[in-house]
């Protein structure tokens, strides 16, 4: 399939976000349980690698577009900061067993059809170490910028206009999202004030 995340970015819209609202709330989670090792996946245009390197984290990030990485390496650099950045998709990831102490996605997994979100969750648990925590958000209705979409799946669309067209959108009922994460504790899930639901977790099983 074309890489639509790298012609979305090249039109430079996504590149310069503002971090998510809740993210000193998840600094202070992650400093009071000694995370040290923080991947964000499909870290888009850096907005939370920078966050979190200016904090003091080692901070990996993944994403499939060259052009998102690129503007992360070039705001990194501006400001004597430094990263690891990978170009790879999210459903093998390029890292060892239990190799992080926490995995940050934001606004990311859920645009694929189930099977993939759930191939993606295996790895996010593969890579986390024991005692691990995941801040991962999905959208709660749909509210992308399309006017038309058509259902793929039960509760998978596929945007026919905007901005994502042709981009998958899976939307999550609570429950379903609370059994997605298998092995894991939840720690708090609620609404953000992006639409989104917000779970915070901590791995429990191998």
């Amino acid at each position: 399939m074309k890489n639509a995340w790298e012609q979305i970015y090249r039109e430079g819209e996504l590149l310069r976000r503002d971090p998510h609202p809740e993210m000193d709330m998840i600094v202070e989670l992650f400093e009071r349980n000694g995370t040290r090792r923080v991947l964000d996946l499909g870290s888009g245009g850096g907005r939370h690698i920078v966050y979190l390197a200016a904090k003091g984290f080692d901070v990996y990030g993944l994403d499939s577009s060259p052009t998102g990485l690129a503007y992360t390496a070039m705001t990194l650099g501006e400001r004597s900061l430094s990263a690891h950045l990978t170009l790879h998709d999210m459903e093998t990831l390029p890292y060892d067993n239990e190799y992080f102490d926490a995995v940050i996605s934001v606004q990311v997994i859920h645009h694929n059809k189930l099977e993939g979100i759930r191939r993606t969750v295996s790895e996010i648990k593969r890579v986390l170490r024991s005692e691990g925590l995941i801040w991962v958000t999905v959208p709660i209705s749909k509210n992308e910028p399309s006017t038309r979409q058509v259902e793929i799946e039960p509760g998978t669309f596929l945007p026919l206009d905007g901005r994502e067209k042709g981009l998958p959108h899976h939307y999550f009922k609570r429950d379903e999202l609370s059994l997605l994460f298998p092995g894991f504790l939840i720690i708090d899930l609620h609404e953000d004030s992006t639409n989104h639901f917000s779970l915070i977790a901590r791995k429990t099983q191998g």
